[in-house]
This record gives structure tokens, sequence and C-alpha cells, in this order.
């Protein structure tokens, strides 16, 4: 005479597993997209900071608005530097600055990286330190007393992080523009 077993055959305890594993895959799926959401959330935010920031800096040195007009500012040489700062050791004075030197190192100060290190560890101070590759572009016409802001930055939430090695990342940004008139 044949018994009955009670339990689970092989193949239920088989499926239960697969079931299980494609529940967890998804949930670490939403868990990355939530993470590159947050990331993109957080450079929106400095995205919005730097252009406020910026334009202030404008309003406060209008006499040399066409200074600050740039196709796509790039972070070559440091220029010189017009506000008081730290070197990552002590404070440094600000040196003496014209309204064209104040205006270059607003472009620099707000979107290019800083890179100070104390004891081997790098200190952020710098806007462009917390945004993924910031791209400023200002059109002044200085006719109207007015300038249009632009910052595009890098993005993540797209379904590939392909531009993290290297590839065109032409759909994978985001700008954000302010106009200010002075």
């Amino acid at each position: 005479m044949l018994s009955r077993h009670k339990g689970f055959s092989m193949i239920e305890v088989l499926v239960t597993i697969f079931i299980t594993v494609i529940g967890l895959l998804g949930i670490s799926s939403l868990q990355l997209q939530s993470n590159r959401a947050v990331q993109d959330s957080g450079n929106k935010s400095q995205a919005i900071w730097i252009l406020k920031d910026l334009s202030n800096r404008i309003n406060a040195n209008s006499s040399a608005l066409s200074d600050y007009a740039t196709n796509s500012y790039s972070c070559g040489s440091t220029p010189k530097m017009c506000e008081d700062y730290n070197n990552g050791s002590s404070k440094v004075a600000a040196a003496s600055c014209s309204a064209s030197e104040v205006a270059a190192f607003d472009l620099w100060d707000t979107v290019c990286t800083r890179g100070y290190t104390n004891q081997g560890n790098k200190i952020r101070s710098s806007h462009g330190d917390f945004i993924s590759n910031p791209v400023l572009k200002i059109t002044v016409d200085n006719t109207n007393s007015s300038a249009v802001l632009s910052l595009t930055w890098d993005v993540r939430t797209s379904s590939s992080d392909s531009y993290l090695f290297g590839s065109s990342n032409t759909n994978r940004t985001e700008t954000l523009v302010r106009e200010i008139q002075l």
C-alpha cells in the first residue's frame, strides 16, 4: 500500500524560489531607480542654487554685465581670488579685484570644483562639487540690462548609465534657465 506523503515536492519549491527571485529583482531595480531619482533631485536643487547665487552676483556687479557673457564656460585656469577662502589648511584673504576680475571669479566660483584637500581628505568647497558636469551659458543683452543664464548637467534617471563610461550624454542632460533684469 502506498502512503501519502505530506509536504512540498521539489517542483513546488523551485517554482516558489523562482517567483521570489523575480520579485526581489524587481524590488532591487526600483531601489536603483529611486537612488538615481534622488541624485537627480539633488542636482536640480543645486542647479537652482547656482543660478540664484550667480544672479545675485551679477546684480551686485552689474557694471561688468558684459563680462559675464559666455557660450559655454570652461573651468580652465583659476582666476584671481576675489573673496576670502579656505585653502584646506588656513584662511586666505581676498585679492583686490576690478569689476571684470570679479565677474571672471564669479563664473569660476559657481561652476568649477576647487578640489582642496586637508590631510588627504577632499574638502568640498564649491557649488561645482555637488552637481554632475555643469555647463554654464550666459547670454547678455546690454541694451536692456538683462541676462539669460542656462545651466545644463548630467542626469541619471535615463534607462542607461552608459554615460559613466564616457559615451555621449546628449539625451541624458537637464537644463535650467533663469532670466534676470538689472
